[in-house]
């Protein structure tokens, strides 16, 4: 299974999908367990957290907050998957960025046949 990266998308999704589900699951990035963003504007960001000075007990163990410091812009140039599920079904997008502005999101069934065989690599 491995790890994947968290994706919110702020940008417009294609037509018929439902407005409430915004969170999407990649591992086209980083595999890090990393938060990003694709903003309204178009851009995708890294969400750059940073550890709270004090440790918190939570059930008898320590843990560490974390706090959203600043937004780092990717640049990212290439494609995207983006997959969630919505009640039973699953939904698969790509994300297609140019030299960090995104220029569409579509449907995974709606690319060629080479593009998916390129992708799925």
């Amino acid at each position: 299974m491995g790890l994947f990266d968290d994706v919110f998308c702020e940008a417009d999704l294609p037509a018929g999908h439902p407005p409430s589900e915004r969170s999407f699951q990649t591992k086209s990035i980083f595999n890090a367990l990393e938060q990003l963003t694709i903003t309204k504007g178009g851009r995708i960001m890294l969400v750059a957290t940073a550890a709270q000075d004090q440790p918190k007990v939570w059930d008898g163990l320590p843990f560490v907050t974390r706090t959203r410091e600043r937004d780092i812009d990717l640049e990212f140039h290439g494609d995207v998957i983006l997959v969630t599920t919505f009640e039973t079904q699953f939904i698969q997008y790509v994300a297609r960025f140019t030299h960090g502005t995104l220029e569409w999101i579509r449907p995974w069934s709606e690319l060629s046949e080479v593009h998916r065989s390129i992708l799925n690599g």
